[in-house]
């Protein structure tokens, strides 16, 4: 009987120590889950922007796919559609895990080679690649 006390006893202290342990987590929950609603609040517009990048945006410039998008914003904000205040679309529908692994196969680690990665994986055609440093022809040998 009292081996099974202290079986208990120590199963006690470290549900103890795991909820303790836990309990830092929560604010990071609370958190997440904030961001997760406004982020759920904010889905129509921020679609809308990331399908309009992917369909018509792919073979522009960095400065000009952001006042583009800059430009839609606007209009989503006179419209009353709910979107994100500051666009991005590796936020939006880009996925973290092949974003890591693309920069892993050589993909350079900025925001326009990022974007136009996201715009390839989600395009049916191939796009004409104008590479002259041949980075993109690196990635796309190592990721295939």
């Amino acid at each position: 009987m009292q081996r099974k006390q202290k079986e208990c006893a120590s199963k006690l202290q470290r549900a103890e120590k795991l909820i303790d342990g836990l309990g830092g987590e929560q604010v990071s929950w609370t958190k997440k889950s904030s961001q997760l609603g406004k982020d759920f609040k904010n889905l129509t517009g921020d679609i809308l922007i990331a399908s309009g990048i992917i369909a018509y945006l792919g073979v522009f410039t960095a400065y000009y796919r952001k006042s583009a998008c800059d430009r839609w914003l606007t209009v989503l904000q006179e419209l009353q559609i709910p979107s994100s205040k500051e666009f991005n679309l590796a936020n939006c529908i880009g996925d973290q895990v092949k974003i890591r692994q693309w920069v892993i196969d050589s993909l350079p680690n900025d925001e326009l080679s990022i974007d136009n990665a996201i715009i390839l994986d989600n395009s049916r055609r191939w796009p004409l690649m104008i590479d002259p440093q041949m980075q993109a022809n690196k990635w796309v040998k190592k990721s295939n």
